[in-house]
């Protein structure tokens, strides 16, 4: 393993309908009764406590751009039907709720603003979280598309919501004077220009998108709806005395309707909207954002304090007692990871062979064996080949033997033997390959220039992951997750690799990722869910931080701090918690990936034999 956007579309005035009695408490627009009370407020404490928050707006912007290549598509594989949700808060914090997957926040960073909005990526493996200045933060397997320059936002201008699109390959950014700005794919909807301050009665608070993408509902603090685009007026509180101010709006997912909710927890609903509500009694914090149940049924409302109130027939995912909560956001429920986060194990490969050629495996770390200064493992990865395609893992099956005794750690409320990885090494072929002349990308002798080169390396990616596979096959190992080892950035001239020098890249990066590509697109083909194991710095010394297409890959960051565990005690290092940065951080991540596993690489610091590794 590693040694080292716009066409103007409908935009209009807040129309109206009819002249409503004076307010005191939400009544239908077209007099019915609302049918029940919100659901208690809920206040369990789910996660950790935030309290007495000192905020001070210093610091960097939005996040760099990972890639200028194309963006990555959503597989949705591993997401439940089931809708949760997110909270954010003003200081970068992120909080889970009903299954909904956490990948970090932006409470480290110095922000110079506050955040305000939130989004999810479809597969519900990653979010962006934007700053009152326009700045874009992206976690997980959520991709950067973009920022919301000082100059461009308008002086005196902030930024109030956000919403994703839903192949999770833009977003819109929505400002205080109506202005709905795409980024990514992101359709322009009404050219992405401001309401006219003529139609404007106070600034803009919160927006939600039509289905279609080309619309947008906007509402203000006096609770008028103002329609852009394709998107269809259903009513407004225009007219009305409010008590309290608009603070959010949420449409129904057919947008035939929304609901309008003031910072007391009030609901009206409008169109095919039902399930509005007086809000709870005692409610001692502002709702600050809502979002739909799925349906046009129900609804979720949170406080400012991370209470959620559950309207219609909407169920609770959970709430926390924090402070400074400033939007909540649809999160699909993700599938738990294989293994519980903490989990320690090893990785294990021909260096582990009884000797050189040996279909017999060495000694090997944990039970059965109990090497000394190993212990107990559930993490268990095997590679099936050496540095160059044919150059396979002589002792895979003695090795796959090994990787079946791992267990669950202690306590666990799983059973029985957990899953194990197959990996496999990468790299460019060489002049004398013979397995990329023909493959997916066709036959290369057709082509000519940079496309026969493409052709080359595709199919030489592609056909070696299919190889990687029927060898582990016919040695009796399956894997429904395989990591593709991406390392060694010491590249070779040209579009060969120079294995003699220790050159297995080549430094043309454009090729190089086209390589890693092939390779994925090979184990997808397969129904294999693809990783890839590799660090930020070499991933971007391969292949300029390329984003695949197809999915985000899972991933394994190597070169993580070593730690006891797994590493023996008498080694003196730090607990396993020093490592979690690796998991939650987004400087560690690459390819748009989500971490699953991170390596503690031994080196000649300390001579350990064997690769740790901890499961995020």
């Amino acid at each position: 393993m590693l040694i080292d956007s716009r066409e103007h579309g409908g935009r209009g005035r807040e129309r109206r309908r009819g002249v409503w009695s004076p307010y005191r408490r939400p009544t239908h627009a077209r007099g019915r009764a609302r049918p029940r009370r919100p659901a208690a407020v809920g206040c369990s404490l789910a996660l950790a406590v935030v309290s007495s928050l000192t905020v001070s707006w210093t610091g960097s912007a939005g996040a760099a751009p990972s890639s200028a290549q194309a963006p990555t598509a959503f597989t949705g594989r591993v997401v439940s039907p089931t809708f949760s949700y997110d909270f954010a808060t003003a200081l970068g914090g992120v909080y889970s709720f009903g299954g909904a997957g956490w990948y970090g926040n932006e409470r480290w960073r110095h922000l110079a603003a506050p955040i305000v909005g939130m989004a999810v990526t479809p597969d519900g493996r990653g979010y962006w979280l934007v700053g009152a200045n326009g700045s874009v933060f992206s976690l997980g397997d959520a991709i950067w598309y973009g920022s919301l320059s000082r100059d461009v936002l308008g002086p005196g201008q902030q930024i109030v919501a956000m919403s994703a699109t839903p192949d999770g390959r833009g977003y819109w950014l929505i400002n205080q004077s109506g202005a709905v700005i795409p980024f990514g794919d992101a359709p322009s909807i009404a050219g992405g220009q401001p309401l006219p301050e003529t139609d404007l009665a106070t600034p803009i608070v919160a927006a939600a998108i039509t289905p279609d993408e080309h619309g947008a509902w906007l509402t203000d603090t006096a609770g008028h709806v103002y329609t852009v685009g394709t998107a269809v007026w259903f009513g407004s509180l225009a007219g009305h005395h409010l008590w309290h101010p608009i603070t959010a709006i949420a449409a129904i997912p057919s947008g035939r309707g929304y609901w309008l909710t003031d910072s007391a927890g009030d609901v009206w609903d409008f169109g095919g909207a039902l399930g509005g509500s007086p809000g709870p009694k005692g409610l001692t914090a502002p709702v600050v954002g809502m979002i739909p149940a799925q349906n046009r049924y129900g609804y979720w409302s949170a406080t400012a304090t991370g209470s959620v109130i559950d309207g219609g027939d909407a169920e609770s995912r959970g709430s926390t007692a924090t402070s400074g909560v400033v939007a909540i956001a649809a999160a699909p429920q993700v599938d738990p990871p294989p293994l519980p986060s903490g989990s320690i194990g090893y990785d294990i490969n021909w260096p582990q062979c009884a000797s050189n050629g040996s279909a017999k495996a060495g000694t090997l770390p944990g039970p059965p064996g109990d090497a000394a200064g190993t212990t107990a493992y559930s993490v268990a990865v095997v590679g099936v080949d050496g540095w160059a395609v044919g150059d396979v893992n002589t002792c895979l099956a003695a090795e796959v033997a090994w990787a079946k005794h791992a267990t669950y750690p202690s306590g666990s409320h799983e059973s029985g033997t957990p899953p194990y990885d197959l990996y496999m090494f990468l790299n460019s072929p060489s002049s004398d390959s013979t397995i990329d002349q023909k493959g997916p990308a066709g036959t290369c002798a057709d082509y000519s220039g940079f496309t026969w080169q493409k052709c080359l390396t595709y199919n030489y990616g592609y056909n070696a992951a299919i190889a990687a596979v029927q060898y582990a096959d016919s040695e009796g190992a399956h894997s429904n997750l395989w990591w593709l080892d991406i390392e060694n950035d010491i590249c070779a001239p040209g579009m060969w690799n120079d294995a003699s020098n220790g050159e297995w890249w080549s430094c043309d990066l454009s090729l190089n990722a086209v390589t890693i590509q092939g390779a994925l697109d090979a184990l997808r083909s397969l129904d294999i869910t693809a990783g890839v194991y590799c660090t930020a710095v070499q991933w971007q010394g391969i292949t300029n931080r390329y984003m695949p297409t197809g999915g985000a890959p899972l991933l394994w960051i190597a070169g993580a701090i070593w730690t006891s565990p797994p590493f023996p005690s008498s080694y003196g290092y730090v607990g396993p918690g020093a490592d979690s940065k690796y998991c939650t951080d987004s400087a560690y991540r690459f390819a748009g990936g989500t971490p699953l596993l991170l390596q503690e690489t031994p080196g000649g610091g300390n001579n350990y034999p064997y690769d740790p590794d901890l499961a995020c």
